[in-house]
């Protein structure tokens, strides 16, 4: 790499577009030779080698045992030799008539001949990265976040234990972002004994259940690192339920099989997903290989699919409307809150590479309930402890530049008289008109908060760096009004030109569990905690808090502490497609979720209690918006963007990625600053793995 594309890299863009895998990792070294270990991180096992008998082992020194270029070696680690497992083994003759019905028995062959590889690090439940772990002395440098959500918390945690000072400033009363939880002391029926208790704080709120995948390394790395832990679910929980309209179901189960030949046995379980026809089923797992030969380091591979919608590429690979529509319409609305006819092919896409190395990185983890109180007022707890200042109810409005650098920002000052800001959504009312909800994202009256005169006045901030991390529609309303000091360049520009999308949470309150326990369940017919409804109206992924999941021990755990042992559902579907719903009450909206879910269980009684929340801040990824994603660094040497809405020459995705923007904000101001201490190491998102160049040298996503 030359010396200008290593800049580039550091300042999260790709301008060539030559960018070699080994450049999204720091440090990256030579793989330990193979070794089969046990892996107690997330429920691994080894398969060994020797099962595949002595003609595969030859093909593999033959084909596959040959160098692998540097730029598919991943990060060392030590994977001391264990015990094999005691499992009982699975034939050749069994192995490869499987993969002959996944994907043809050239494929299938030369991927069998894989050695076996796994990586104990990223496989752990919080990756370690010990360079990580500093507390270094004050810098004497400032820097402003404009943004308390997700990344910009993260940011402000990395730069206060690297000695920089940080003011965060948060328009909203409630810190996290998309990832928020507040308590409702309304929500439930009137008569739930719970709610006279002494110290009943109010039933949990949030903008809908977070996954947190397994690919999520550097964010597992960054909560392990502080100690703010996931809660565990059982191994053998697959979230990958489809449930359609009309009544057929397909579940996706967790793989048995060790990496890489896991990834295989999905896509076995793929082809049987009961949508489409005998065509379908044919052609289905030549299109996934088709999408996990994707390579985001190339950018023609990157704007060829960002150039058309998911729909026109399911066509393009012979797939028929309803496969498209049921089985990749109902992944995109779980992951991004959009429909195939609008997100472009690098969705799916992306999201295959990040998963391909290993079936464990399919898994979820939830965040402990609720998130606000167990990692975001932590985030803040900790910024406040090393100095730094967290101001909330403060919406920045206007910048100063001087000598081609932000100078300060600005909270603008508000009108006197009476005006509230909800506390949920940041968004301000004025009058004395009694609301009964936030007329914008559904939050309770009791989150409407007055605002001091301390606070609707001016007041104006200043820093030696300044760090944006705004959601879509905030970024572009921030770059709209300062324009004229930000210059007219493409950086702006492009900002201005993404997208952003809605979804709408509802969630209701049953009595009982029964009518879910008899119906929801997955293809061994065994009760699950959610489903991807396919073929609804306004069912989008469906989950009941209530659920108890049946751990190891025997023992159950419930996603919700407060629900434990009770028999009540409270059910949550997120309605993707919301801007069909916008003009509809939040009563209308629960009412219709309803009906739909009385034709999934017809057993189901009538709701108790609801409420909506109305969200529309979620970063879009339309035909095109890859390509106008900005760079971390903007034209303005001490303004950074950060967040999932930027680039940076790394395929992470959703909260992953906004925890790799913000830990390559914090490697790029060290570097601006001169300080060599407390430089991140940035993880791969996903579990490397050495089966992709042959995968790659059959196929490749162009169609």
């Amino acid at each position: 790499m030359s010396g200008k594309q290593s800049a580039a890299a550091e300042k999260g863009c790709d301008p060539h577009g030559t960018l070699p895998r080994r450049a999204w990792c720091h440090e990256m070294k030579p793989r330990r030779p193979w070794s089969m270990p046990r892996h107690p991180g997330r429920g691994d096992t080894a398969w060994p080698h020797a099962l595949l008998g002595k003609g595969m082992r030859g093909m593999s020194r033959g084909i596959l045992m040959r160098p692998i270029p540097d730029r598919w070696e991943s990060i060392p680690t030590a994977m001391p030799d264990e015990p094999e497992p005691k499992d009982k083994p699975v034939t050749r003759r069994r192995f490869l008539k499987r993969a002959g019905v996944a994907a043809g028995v050239v494929a299938a062959g030369g991927i069998a001949a894989v050695p076996l590889s796994r990586n104990r690090r990223l496989d752990a439940m919080y990756p370690s990265a010990p360079a990580n772990r500093v507390d270094l002395k004050p810098n004497g440098k400032t820097v402003l976040i404009v943004g308390g959500g997700l990344s910009g918390l993260q940011a402000g945690v990395e730069l206060s234990m690297r000695g920089f000072k940080v003011v965060v400033l948060e328009k909203s009363g409630t810190p996290g972002g998309k990832l928020k939880s507040w308590r409702d002391k309304q929500f439930g029926p009137p008569d739930d004994p719970y709610k006279r208790e002494p110290g009943f704080k109010g039933y949990v709120r949030e903008h809908g259940v977070h996954a947190v995948w397994g690919f999520y390394n550097n964010l597992r790395e960054f909560m392990g690192r502080y100690g703010w832990k996931l809660q565990e679910l059982p191994d053998s929980l697959s979230i990958y339920t489809f449930l359609d309209k009309d009544g057929r179901r397909s579940s996706i189960p967790n793989s048995k099989w060790p990496a890489p030949y896991d990834w295989l046995e999905q896509g076995i379980y793929a082809s049987r997903i009961n949508y489409g026809g005998r065509e379908d089923r044919r052609r289905l797992p030549k299109a996934f290989l088709k999408m996990a030969s994707f390579e985001y380091a190339d950018p023609k591979q990157r704007e060829y699919l960002d150039g058309m919608t998911l729909e026109e590429y399911g066509q393009k690979l012979g797939l028929s409307r309803e496969i498209v529509w049921k089985l990749f319409d109902s992944m995109v609305e779980m992951a991004y809150f959009d429909n195939v006819d609008r997100t472009s092919a690098l969705t799916v896409a992306n999201l295959i590479q990040l998963v391909r190395g290993s079936s464990e990185d399919l898994k979820i983890n939830l965040f402990l309930n609720p998130p606000g109180e167990t990692f975001l007022q932590p985030m803040v707890d900790l910024i406040r402890s090393k100095g730094g200042q967290v101001h909330f109810n403060t919406q920045v409005t206007d910048i100063e530049i001087e000598g081609g650098r932000v100078r300060r920002v600005t909270a603008g000052a508000l009108p006197g008289g009476r005006v509230r800001r909800c506390a949920i959504c940041g968004e301000l009312i004025f009058g004395d008109y009694e609301y009964g909800e936030c007329p914008f994202c559904g939050a309770r009256a009791d989150r409407l908060q007055e605002l001091s005169a301390e606070e609707k006045s001016e007041r104006s901030f200043e820093g030696d760096y300044v760090v944006v991390a705004l959601d879509v529609p905030a970024a572009q309303s921030w770059v709209r009004s300062n324009l004229a000091k930000l210059g007219d360049q493409p950086y702006f520009q492009n900002i201005l030109g993404l997208h952003a999308t809605h979804v709408y949470v509802v969630n209701m309150w049953f009595e009982g569990t029964k009518f879910w326990m008899d119906k929801i369940v997955n293809g061994e017919g065994e009760p699950v905690p959610d489903f991807f409804a396919t073929g609804f109206d306004r069912l989008g992924i469906t989950l009941n808090w209530t659920f108890p999941l049946k751990m190891a021990d025997g023992t159950h755990r419930w996603l919700m502490k407060e629900f434990e042992g009770r028999d009540v559902s409270v059910i949550e579907t997120q309605i993707a497609n919301a801007e069909s719903v916008s003009h509809l009450t939040n009563e209308e909206i629960a009412r219709q979720c309803y009906e739909e879910l009385k034709g999934v269980m017809p057993g189901i009684p009538p709701y108790r209690s609801y409420y909506v929340n109305r969200w529309g801040h979620y970063t879009a990824y339309h035909v095109g918006d890859e390509r106008k994603r900005p760079p971390i660094q903007s034209p303005i040497e001490n303004l950074l963007f950060i967040g999932d809405m930027v680039f940076v020459p790394h395929p992470a995705v959703f909260m992953e990625k906004t925890n790799v923007t913000a830990k390559w904000a914090v490697n790029l101001l060290l570097e601006k600053i001169g300080q060599s201490q407390g430089r991140i190491e940035i993880l791969p998102s996903g579990t490397p793995t050495r089966w992709i160049p042959f995968l790659q040298s059959l196929t490749s996503v162009y169609v």
